[in-house]
């Protein structure tokens, strides 16, 4: 089984080089590099990765090409802040030597927080724990989304391999809070796209929610204060993505407004005749 694997990345040469190290085990590594104008390109391509530059606003529209790239028979999916051990690449190979009882594996990650691995309380805007990254080339396609765009798989699942990949969310708790800023913004053009009306009550409800549900639910009151943290801002979520998605709108008609006005001028001086 001829396995490729598809990493996304957007100006993050920081974390790039490591990740793609870790991927040696992997027949084929294809990285999609999306508007880049830092190293990420020479880096991949000095560790020897197929580059698929160019020009990809959704998320959706970045895993397509790479998935097209790949030649593989199967696919493993990657995010540079991600790293795969020695542990979880031999059970990989392994399930693929073995016959594979499915067509797509779920692959658990651990999320570290500077070096404290935090298990509990994701709720799945800052991050997941259990995500189908390992499958069958053809059989995984994405929602049209810039931000967590949901995948719909095909054929049968296998269930999830016991290794987890390592997935660094920043430095410290303000690394979160910047994720928080960047991922937002990314949602607020998604509601914009969809003509999602912008309600703070809604907002506030369904961050109420995702508190009770992190922090509650899903044991994060188990990870003391960084448990705490991270339920917080999952709360803040749907609250700022709305909040934002209403300047988006705004931004947006007013530059609708201005481009119909330059439209205009030559007739408002008398240039069309």
């Amino acid at each position: 089984m001829r396995l490729s694997a598809l990493v996304c990345v957007q100006n993050q040469d920081a974390q790039l080089s490591q990740c793609l190290r870790k991927l040696s085990f992997c027949d084929e590594i294809v990285v999609v590099a999306d508007r880049c104008t830092d190293r990420s390109q020479e880096i991949a391509r000095r560790q020897g990765a197929v580059v698929i530059d160019g020009i990809f606003p959704l998320e959706s529209q970045r895993k397509a090409a790479g998935v097209e790239a790949c030649s593989g028979d199967w696919i493993l999916e990657i995010d540079p802040d991600e790293l795969v051990d020695a542990a979880l690449a031999w059970e990989i190979r392994a399930v693929l030597q073995m016959r594979p009882d499915g067509d797509w594996y779920d692959l658990p990650i651990d999320n570290y927080v500077g070096e404290t691995l935090v298990r509990e309380g994701w709720t799945g805007a800052l991050s997941s724990r259990l995500e189908p990254r390992l499958y069958k080339r053809g059989l995984k396609a994405w929602q049209p989304r810039r931000l967590n765009a949901p995948a719909v798989m095909a054929g049968r699942p296998g269930g999830a391999l016991k290794g987890a990949i390592r997935r660094s969310l920043g430095r410290d708790a303000g690394a979160l809070v910047e994720r928080l800023n960047k991922l937002t913004a990314l949602a607020a053009e998604d509601l914009a796209d969809a003509g999602v009306p912008a309600r703070a009550a809604d907002g506030l409800l369904a961050g109420a929610g995702a508190f009770m549900r992190g922090y509650v639910g899903r044991g994060g009151w188990r990870e003391g204060r960084l448990g705490l943290l991270i339920a917080t801002l999952s709360a803040l979520f749907p609250l700022l993505a709305q909040m934002r998605a209403a300047d988006v709108v705004a931004g947006r008609a007013a530059a609708s407004a201005e481009a119909a006005r330059i439209a205009r001028l030559p007739d408002v001086v008398g240039l069309a005749r």
